[in-house]
């Protein structure tokens, strides 16, 4: 780890521990890590390594909550997530508190408030339509490879539930100095059902992107679309999804994973309880791009199972196996929990697999 990585954390720890001294703070988290056998499906892309946050995100949570009355309290959230395997911060957007950041005010008639940092809508759609709640290799969020997960200068709200109903509504503030001033600026909504056996999702965001390069600053709005559930039968739990985004960035600017201006991507799984610690999970999808390559249809075939065996309220072990067979138009890639963990081929037709054995602990 790099001293700035650890000056810059233990500074936000002790923020944590200020900010303790007035309000109470509930610690909480999760670490998994797991020995992994994982292929490119390039020629020498392969390699067995520990590596982290295959099933689960691992994360210390730090969050606050004071009862203002009247059915109204404050709240605040901050997720420092972490690299398990090296004892680092993640990458990119997401490293120190970048995966949550906020504080709001919540009340038990009308819903909560919050600004910062946080999932957008259609984070909730893709955990109530996964096999492992966006966990494992081979998840939903693999299979749907482009979706913006996180928004920065965000506000949000949630509302009660309503019958079984909660909305969310999401919209960030544009921080550009220059034109275009409204770039990156996102909006979203989703609608998710919960009720006995059944829970139901769907989530649309737009986000404001660059359609050229160069000195043409034109911009559009980018759309995401899902829509999926799943249903508890008892002896198995099935889940089905599907998502769609239309694209209108700069080709050249775009993820090569699979030619498309519209990626549809699909996915139908199924969960199994095994005796009284343990399930199984099974998981395919499909995601096809619209731009011919070679006179084919670009297309990356999704496969996975998992299986998790609970030796504790906190404590379990797993197993995880996950494959993509692209055809010779695409380069699908393969991701964990984790967005960082990619396995991203660079060459079509390359079929990328993990094998993963982990154990994570929750506190």
């Amino acid at each position: 780890m790099k001293i700035s990585s650890i000056t810059r954390a233990v500074s936000a720890l002790l923020a944590m521990m200020a900010l303790g001294a007035h309000a109470q703070v509930t610690i909480s988290g999760a670490i998994d890590t797991s020995l992994e056998t994982v292929n490119t499906g390039d020629p020498g892309g392969k390699r067995t390594n520990v590596g982290g946050n295959t099933a689960t995100g691992s994360r210390v949570v730090f969050s606050t909550r004071e009862d203002l009355g009247g059915g109204l309290s404050a709240f605040s959230r901050f997720e420092l997530g972490l690299r398990p395997e090296s004892g680092d911060m993640l990458p990119g957007a997401n490293a120190f508190f970048g995966r949550t950041t906020i504080v709001g005010i919540e009340s038990q008639a009308w819903g909560q408030v919050s600004m910062g940092r946080t999932g957008t809508p259609l984070v909730p759609f893709l955990n109530q339509t996964d096999f492992g709640s966006i966990g494992y290799y081979g998840n939903n969020g693999s299979i749907s490879q482009n979706i913006d997960a996180r928004v920065s200068n965000g506000i949000f709200y949630q509302s009660p539930s309503m019958g079984g109903i909660t909305v969310r509504a999401m919209a960030s503030a544009p921080q550009n100095a220059t034109e275009p001033l409204d770039l990156n600026s996102m909006r979203g909504l989703g609608a998710y059902y919960s009720k006995g056996k059944l829970n139901l999702a769907a989530a649309h965001q737009t986000k404001v992107t660059r359609t050229a390069t160069g000195t043409n600053l034109a911009v559009d709005d980018q759309t995401e679309t899902g829509i999926g559930g799943r249903y508890n039968f008892g002896w198995v739990t099935v889940n089905a999804g599907l998502y769609k985004i239309e694209q209108v960035s700069p080709i050249a600017s775009r993820d090569r994973a699979i030619p498309s201006d519209n990626t549809t991507s699909y996915w139908l799984g199924a969960v199994f309880p095994v005796g009284k610690s343990g399930r199984l999970g099974l998981q395919m999808g499909e995601t096809k791009g619209d731009r011919k390559v070679a006179g084919l249809d670009p297309k990356g075939t999704t496969m996975a199972a998992y299986y998790n065996h609970s030796l504790s309220k906190r404590t379990s072990l797993y197993v995880n196996y996950a494959r993509v067979d692209n055809n010779a138009a695409s380069m699908v890639s393969l991701i964990p929990a984790a967005y960082y963990a990619r396995l991203r081929p660079t060459v079509n037709g390359s079929d990328p697999s993990a094998f993963a054995l982990g154990i994570i602990h929750t506190f």
